[in-house]
């Protein structure tokens, strides 16, 4: 199906590191080559204003958010977290590690305002920890170039690995601890029919089994490989 080339809008949420993964893009404009796809950062609330005035075709965001509102909800993977630390560390040869010994690492976070920061502090806080990062970043990029020289740690999700990989020197632990990480999906207007699409992107999604590509590139990097 070529659809016209109206432009398609989709939005991340809450200003954090949410990015819409080239298993959904990439084959949804091989399917449109006349459609065009625009991305933008946008709160909850701008989301579902977007969606409820038919300005927004789609978004990706944290799907337990209760915010959001007049939107169906499809859910594409759970975050999981591991911890990004220097190969000669203290917990770098472990299989896995608590989050109350990640807290004890010298740190490299992203800042309190974003959502994942408060996702992450609190899964801190469930294994009765408390994250103090020696260096805060608002963007994932900023947070990477902190990381070679192997001084810094960080907590990341796992799906950051797809876009981002693995430093130089840098080794990757999963974290364990009571609390479990945020679904992630996609959310359209709750309205019937959907728009032509917002029906292309979610098939596109489902075909693409984003859950099984990010669990896949997991476990390539915890069996040492970095291809």
């Amino acid at each position: 199906m070529d659809l016209t080339p109206t432009l398609p809008r989709g939005g991340t949420a809450d200003r954090g590191p949410l990015t819409p993964h080239r298993p959904s893009t990439t084959p949804f404009c091989d399917r449109s080559p006349r459609a065009r796809v625009a991305l933008e950062s946008l709160s909850s609330a701008d989301i579902t204003d977007g969606l409820t005035e038919f300005e927004l075709d789609a978004a990706m965001t944290y799907l337990d958010d209760d915010t959001l509102r007049h939107v169906r909800r499809f859910p594409l993977y759970e975050e999981r977290y591991v911890l990004l630390t220097p190969v000669d560390g203290p917990l770098a040869a472990q299989p896995t590690a608590r989050w109350a010994q990640a807290a004890a690492l010298p740190l490299c976070l992203l800042g309190p305002r974003m959502r994942n920061r408060r996702i992450i502090d609190e899964c801190f806080a469930a294994d009765g920890a408390t994250a103090t990062p020696a260096i805060e970043s608002d963007s994932v990029a900023g947070l990477y170039a902190q990381l070679p020289g192997g001084r810094w740690s960080s907590v990341i999700s796992h799906a950051w690995l797809h876009m981002f990989g693995v430093p130089e020197g840098m080794g990757v632990v999963p974290l364990e601890g009571p609390a479990r990480g945020p679904r992630v999906g996609l959310v359209v207007a709750r309205s019937e029919p959907r728009s032509a699409l917002a029906e292309a992107l979610l098939t596109v999604a489902r075909e693409a089994d984003v859950r099984d590509a990010l669990d896949s590139l997991l476990h390539t990097y915890l069996g040492g490989g970095h291809g």
